[in-house]
């Protein structure tokens, strides 16, 4: 009885995988333009941008700036950073993604991270407009505590947006 239980238990989640992808429809997103700049502007980050074709895959490369005053005054250092991009059809079905996990550094708005992806499509989706967007993943600090830290701790922000697993 046990066995017969795991084995539909077991069944059923093969099925859900099955029929799961991950979707970007959440976030903004623009046209898939290859050869032509653009800028995409998430909750707190800027992404500019240029699609590059590449054989078998395209290139997306530019920086990434933090959005003027998105980010708390205090922050001034990159503790963790992961960036991603996301080639979609019209529904947010991701057809191919990339993602880099950068080094700690100090967040210097002005500078930007340069950030290149490779991004190799398995399915040309449905028949229509493609898109792209990106994700992100980060903790910012303070490196020196300031007056208003908690029990003298330096303050930490997190903040992430990404792809969603749907069913």
């Amino acid at each position: 009885r046990t066995r017969v239980l795991l084995g539909v238990l077991l069944a059923g989640m093969l099925f859900l995988t099955g029929c799961s992808h991950l979707s970007v429809r959440h976030l903004e997103r623009r046209p898939w333009r290859l050869s032509a700049s653009d800028a995409l502007t998430m909750q707190f980050w800027r992404f500019t941008y240029e699609v590059v074709p590449m054989r078998d895959a395209f290139g997306v490369r530019g920086k990434a700036y933090p959005v003027p005053g998105a980010l708390p005054a205090w922050a001034n250092h990159i503790d963790e950073i992961w960036l991603a991009a996301y080639l979609n059809d019209g529904q947010g079905r991701v057809l191919a993604k990339d993602l880099v996990v950068l080094l700690p550094r100090p967040l210097n708005p002005a500078e930007g991270i340069d950030f290149e992806f490779v991004l190799t499509p398995e399915d040309v989706g449905q028949a229509g407009a493609l898109f792209i967007t990106f994700g992100y993943r980060m903790v910012l600090s303070e490196t020196t505590p300031g007056p208003n830290s908690p029990g003298g701790k330096p303050r930490v922000f997190f903040a992430n947006e990404g792809a969603l697993t749907r069913y």
